[in-house]
């Protein structure tokens, strides 16, 4: 693995998506704890201490793995990389060395990164060979954790804007209409807003976790299922060991559970090279 790095992204367009999730999350977690949660109970009970633990669990994954993500170095610099072009090799006149197949420079990163996936825009950085396992994971925390929250405060939102059903949708997409007409009240708008963009949040980041179990599932990074490259499709079980490492089983529980890769990010077995392991 990679020395870490710094981080805040350098892009201006990356730092605002960064700040917009570092800021939000927390915040979604803030108002389910001490809004929505009062609201169905008045005491601590087993229950309350049952969401607080799932809710800390998810957002530990979340916050960790988005850390990892960015501190984890997915680029070859600390990688040996011959000097001479190998077949099937590229050279890379910006970073002046030579780059092996599935590594593509980064033009935001303003580095190559090794099995380039795609850049991200919300941790500011390019999700490659080293750092794949922790934003695979990451998202499908954020995936959890907006499906958890969403159906958790349901009946606080419609309870709190109370319309009728057709009028409550329609105040969910245009809150600011509904406070013209003197439907809800400003806290009703408040609700309907933050409830909006958590179901903006779970679809875009669904999107973003089918691609992704998609990708993986065939072997491929989103670079190479755009191009319809299927030269790397070995197993879905090995497909799932190069991302997630020997441990993969276990690896969603923390990002801190050693699951060591069985590659380097420079060699990579090609499908009529493969042999299924037959201890599988």
């Amino acid at each position: 693995m990679g020395k870490s790095k710094t981080v805040l992204p350098q892009n201006s367009t990356d730092r605002m998506l960064f700040t917009f999730m570092i800021v939000g999350i927390p915040f979604a977690a803030v108002w389910l704890g001490c809004v929505v949660l009062p609201h169905y109970h008045d005491t601590i009970n087993t229950t309350v201490v049952l969401h607080i633990t799932a809710a800390a669990f998810i957002f530990y994954n979340i916050f960790h793995n988005i850390l990892l993500v960015i501190r984890t170095d997915a680029s070859g610099r600390t990688s040996y990389l011959p000097s001479v072009l190998k077949p099937g090799w590229r050279y890379c006149a910006i970073c002046q060395v030579n780059y092996p197949p599935r590594s593509y420079h980064c033009h935001i990163c303003d580095e190559c990164i090794l099995k380039r996936d795609h850049h991200c825009k919300f941790t500011g950085c390019c999700i490659g060979y080293h750092n794949h396992r922790y934003f695979l994971i990451g998202i499908l925390y954020v995936f959890i954790g907006a499906v958890y929250g969403i159906y958790y405060q349901w009946d606080y939102v419609y309870s709190t804007i109370n319309l009728p059903v057709i009028y409550f949708f329609m105040t969910l997409l245009a809150p600011h209409f509904a406070l013209l007409f003197g439907a809800i009240s400003l806290w009703g708008v408040l609700v309907a807003t933050l409830h909006t963009l958590g179901l903006i949040t779970l679809l875009m980041v669904s999107y973003l976790l089918v691609m992704q179990v998609k990708a993986i599932c065939l072997g491929q990074t989103q670079y190479e299922m755009k191009h319809g490259i299927h030269d790397y499709n070995l197993s879905l079980y090995q497909n799932l060991v190069d991302v997630l490492g020997r441990r993969w089983k276990i690896a969603w529980v923390s990002p801190f559970i050693n699951s060591p890769l069985k590659g380097d990010g420079i060699n990579f077995l090609k499908a009529n090279e493969y042999e299924l392991p037959k201890d599988i």
